[in-house]
Order: C-alpha cells, then sequence, then structure tokens
C-alpha cells in the first residue's frame, strides 16, 4: 500500500481522468455548470440594474413626449406646488376685493337719507375697498414670477379697475352714490367682473395643461 501511494501523481491521475472520455465529459460538465451558475447570476443582476435605469430613462421619454403631443406644459412638482400656491394666494386676496368691489356701488342698495350717514357709510365702503386692493396688490407683486403672464395680464386689469373706482369715489364726495356715481362704477365693477372671471378661466385651463414629470 506503501509502494502505490508513494508512486501515486495527481497529475496523472487528472491526466488519465482526462483520457476517458465519459469521465471526462462529468468534471467538465460539473466545472462549468457551477462557473456558469455564477456568471448568469452575476450578468443578470447587471442587466436587471441595468433594465431599471433604461425603464426610468424611457418613463421620463414617454411622458415628455405626451406632454408635447397634448400640447400639456412640462413641469416638476417643485414648481407645480409652488405656482399652485401662489394662485391660491392670489385668488384669495383677489375674491375679497371682489366682494368689497361689489359692495362699493352695489346695483340694488340703502344708503342713509341724512348727509353725514352718507358720508360715513361711503368712508366705510371706500376704507374697505381700499384695504382689500392694497392686500391684493401686495400678494400679485409678491408671487408675479411664479404667474404665467396671460393671467398677470388679467389680474392687472383687475386691480386697475379697483384704483379708479377708488380714485372716482374719493374725487366724487357724496355724489359717489348719485345715479352719476352709481353709472360710473358699474363700468369699472363691469370690468373687474370681466378680468377676474377671465383669470379664472385661464387659470383653470393652465393646470389642466400641466404635466409633472418629475420631481
Amino acid at each position: 500500500m506503501a509502494d502505490f501511494l508513494a508512486g501515486f501523481s495527481v497529475s496523472t491521475f487528472l491526466a488519465s481522468l482526462v483520457g476517458s472520455g465519459v469521465t471526462a465529459s462529468f468534471v467538465v460538465k460539473g466545472l462549468s455548470g457551477h462557473l456558469g451558475d455564477r456568471w448568469l447570476a452575476k450578468y443578470k443582476s447587471g442587466l436587471d440594474k441595468e433594465f431599471e435605469s433604461y425603464r426610468d430613462t424611457l418613463e421620463q421619454k414617454r411622458k415628455r413626449l405626451e406632454a408635447e403631443m397634448t400640447h400639456r406644459v412640462y413641469t416638476t412638482q417643485t414648481r407645480f406646488d409652488t405656482e399652485f400656491n401662489a394662485i391660491k394666494e392670489i385668488f384669495s386676496a383677489l375674491g375679497k376685493l371682489r366682494l368689497a368691489f361689489n359692495g362699493m356701488r352695489p346695483f340694488l342698495d340703502r344708503i342713509p337719507e341724512e348727509p353725514q350717514e352718507k358720508t360715513k357709510e361711503i368712508s366705510r365702503r371706500l376704507r374697505l375697498l381700499s384695504e382689500h386692493y392694497n392686500a391684493s396688490v401686495e400678494v400679485v407683486n409678491n408671487v408675479y414670477p411664479f404667474v404665467p403672464e396671460d393671467i398677470y395680464e388679467e389680474l392687472d386689469k383687475c386691480l386697475m379697475a379697483a384704483m379708479i373706482e377708488i380714485k372716482h369715489v374719493e374725487e366724487a364726495g357724496e355724489d359717489a352714490l348719485s345715479s352719476t356715481g352709481y353709472s360710473d362704477g358699474a363700468k369699472q365693477h363691469d370690468k373687474f367682473t370681466t378680468a377676474y372671471f377671465k383669470a379664472a378661466k385661464l387659470v383653470r385651463e393652465r393646470f389642466n395643461r400641466l404635466s409633472v414629470v418629475s420631481q
């Protein structure tokens, strides 16, 4: 036995295995199968990562293409939120201004007969209108960079009509609530209301077109 082990050679043994077609095939298949599984697993992992990256890129391109085809506006979530909050803040202030405008010289009105009381009522209405006008001007100016130009143009018309109404009332005094005063007020009120609803329509159309495609 010792003589046998002494003469045993690993290289000779492997060579004899390789020399045997059946045995060599078994060894090669075993080794290739083991190495192949590891290689395929690593290759698959790499493909999965590459596919995820490629799929994200395709999704971004798809959304951009969809936005272009449907005339939608590409924007980020941050930009969308900023613009939405700006418009919301504007219309919160503008809605209060509209109510004050409606109450300055309403179509159906009850005014005091006594001149001093009439003056007090005019001053009260004018003060309320002026306060909401100033608040609206401040808000619109603060968020101007985040408002589309076509919407801003209508907002500017609203503010202009309100400013003219204030000036007319200040100059007219008691006559602000005369028949002529109501006629002047109706003109500015119509301008304000038309621009207000035009701006609201543009806002709805704007947000219907916005498409958020990334953060």
